[in-house]
């Protein structure tokens, strides 16, 4: 009789845990899907200052192809709005394009190039160009 009352204990603990994680798989779904629709609406909000030319929006809508945040993930696309950015006097999208070019990741690898961008953006004092530039002279063979 004892084996009975443990076998009907389990299975309620069982089924509570399902519920549990049922409860919390529904929870993760409505929090993905509060996630996209905010994501979908930033994009939106970047998308229409971009368009007025600011500097940070071309930026983020670099930064959100390069992640596929709100966005398909595209290299390319990621490195057209960087350019934009840099054009318009983001420091940090010359950076970005500098190790893309470096890496090969959106642009041609082209260590020129790279090198280029960034020591336009250290000359600007962007930290990550510096220490970048840095280590490729370090590298670099003699």
């Amino acid at each position: 009789m004892g084996w009975i009352i443990r076998i009907v204990t389990l299975f309620a603990s069982w089924m509570k845990l399902k519920s549990s994680v049922e409860q919390t798989k529904a929870g993760v779904k409505q929090a993905s899907s509060m996630a996209s629709g905010f994501q979908r609406k930033h994009t939106q909000d970047s998308i229409e200052k971009a368009q007025t030319g600011d500097p940070a929006a071309l930026y983020d809508l670099g930064e959100r192809h390069y992640d596929g945040r709100g966005v398909p993930l595209d290299y390319q696309q990621a490195a057209a709005w960087f350019a934009k950015a840099a054009d318009a006097g983001h420091v940090k999208a010359l950076t970005n394009l500098g190790l893309m070019a470096l890496v090969g990741r959106g642009l041609r690898k082209d260590r020129q190039k790279a090198l280029k961008f960034l020591e336009a953006a250290a000359q600007r004092g962007d930290e990550t160009a510096k220490e970048t530039l840095q280590k490729l002279k370090r590298k670099r063979p003699s």
